[in-house]
C-alpha cells in the first residue's frame, strides 16, 4: 500500500479552482506525445485515474475521442465538471467519484489508456493494478507520471542559492510533514512498487514492455544546449513570478499538512513558504522579479497483457 493521502480528498469546489490554477494549466505535450508513441492500437477511450480537477482530461482529448474520469474528491469532481462545460466537452467526457482502487467502475466498457498524473503514489497499489487492468483492454496502455523535486534553471541569476533555499524548505522544514507517498514522489518513482513485485502482477502486465522515461533529473536540463551554449529549457520548466512560485507551492500536501498543524503561523512571516519566498527575494534583491522552476519528471509505460 502506498501513502493513501486524503488531504486533497476534502477540497471543496473552490479549493480545487485554487489547486488547478496553483498547479499550471497543462503538462507539456512531449509527454503526451511519448505517451502516444508507445501505445498500440486505437485511440478511442482512455480513464483518468485521480484526475484532481481534470488537468489531464483537457489535454489528452487531442489524442483521444472521449475520456472517463474519476477522483475520490468530490470538490475535485464538481469543477472538473463544470470546466467541462466552460470547454463544451461534455459529450465527450464522464467523470466519477470513486476510489483509484475502483476505478474499473468510472468506465463504461475497456478503454485503451489508463493515465495517472501525479497520484499514483497515493494508492493502495495491487488493488488499483487489478482495477486498471479490469478496466484496459488487452495491450492497453498504463501511463503513470511523476514531477519530483523542484529545481531553478541553471540560466537563472543566484540559481545555487535560491537552490539552496529551496531544498531547505523541501528537505528541511517540511520532511517531518511527508507520508511514505511523498517519499515515492521525492525519489521519481525510483522505488514505486510496480505490478509484478508482489508475483502477482505479471498475468495483468507485461514486465518485457515495460519503459521508464527520465527529464531534468538532479536539476540537469535532459534537453541538449542551444546553439549558444546556454542549457536548454526543462521538460516542465515554467516562468514564474515569486507570487506564482508561493501559490505552487501552497497546494503541496506537507504545505497543507504544516499549515493544518499550525495554523496561527499559516500565511505569516513564520510560514515556511512565506519565509522562504522572502528569503530569495532576499537574496536576488531588485535584479529579478520572476525565475525559472522546474521539476524533474519521471514516466512509467506499462502494457496491459
Amino acid at each position: 500500500m502506498a501513502g493513501q493521502e486524503a488531504t486533497f480528498q476534502t477540497f471543496t469546489a473552490e479549493q480545487a479552482a485554487n489547486y488547478a490554477i496553483g498547479r499550471a494549466n497543462s503538462y507539456p505535450d512531449v509527454l503526451y506525445q511519448t505517451i502516444v508513441e508507445y501505445h498500440h492500437g486505437p485511440r478511442d477511450a482512455f480513464l483518468d485515474v485521480g484526475t484532481g480537477p481534470g488537468l489531464v482530461v483537457w489535454d489528452l482529448l487531442k489524442y483521444f475521442k472521449s475520456a472517463f474520469a474519476c477522483d475520490a474528491g468530490p470538490g475535485m469532481i464538481e469543477h472538473a465538471k463544470k470546466d467541462a462545460e466552460k470547454y463544451g466537452v461534455t459529450d465527450r467526457t464522464t467523470f466519477i467519484v470513486t476510489s483509484a482502487e475502483d476505478c474499473a467502475s468510472a468506465a463504461s466498457g475497456s478503454v485503451d489508456l489508463v493515465t495517472v498524473g501525479t497520484a499514483a503514489h497515493w494508492f493502495d497499489l495491487p488493488a488499483f493494478y487489478q482495477s486498471a487492468a479490469k478496466a484496459l483492454r488487452p495491450g492497453g496502455t498504463l501511463a503513470m507520471w511523476i514531477p519530483s523535486s523542484s529545481y531553478v534553471h541553471p540560466t537563472v541569476p543566484h540559481a545555487k542559492e535560491i537552490q539552496a533555499a529551496m531544498s531547505e524548505l523541501e528537505d528541511g522544514v517540511l520532511k517531518p510533514y511527508y507520508q511514505k507517498g511523498t517519499m515515492y514522489a521525492r525519489t521519481g518513482y525510483d522505488n514505486l512498487p510496480l505490478p509484478w513485485d508482489d508475483g502477482n502482477g505479471q498475468v495483468l502486465f507485461d514486465k518485457t514492455t515495460f519503459k521508464r522515461m527520465l527529464w531534468d533529473r538532479e536539476g540537469i536540463p535532459t534537453a541538449p544546449p542551444l546553439p549558444d551554449g546556454t542549457p536548454g529549457p526543462y521538460l516542465l520548466g515554467r516562468e514564474v513570478t515569486f507570487k506564482q512560485a508561493e501559490m505552487a507551492l501552497s497546494t503541496s500536501s506537507s504545505v497543507i499538512r504544516w499549515r493544518e498543524a499550525h495554523p496561527d503561523k499559516a500565511g505569516t512571516e513564520e510560514d515556511p513558504v512565506t519565509s522562504m519566498i522572502k528569503h530569495v527575494r532576499d537574496i536576488v534583491g531588485d535584479e529579478i522579479d520572476r525565475i525559472t522552476v522546474a521539476p524533474s519528471c519521471t514516466l512509467l509505460l506499462l502494457r496491459r497483457v
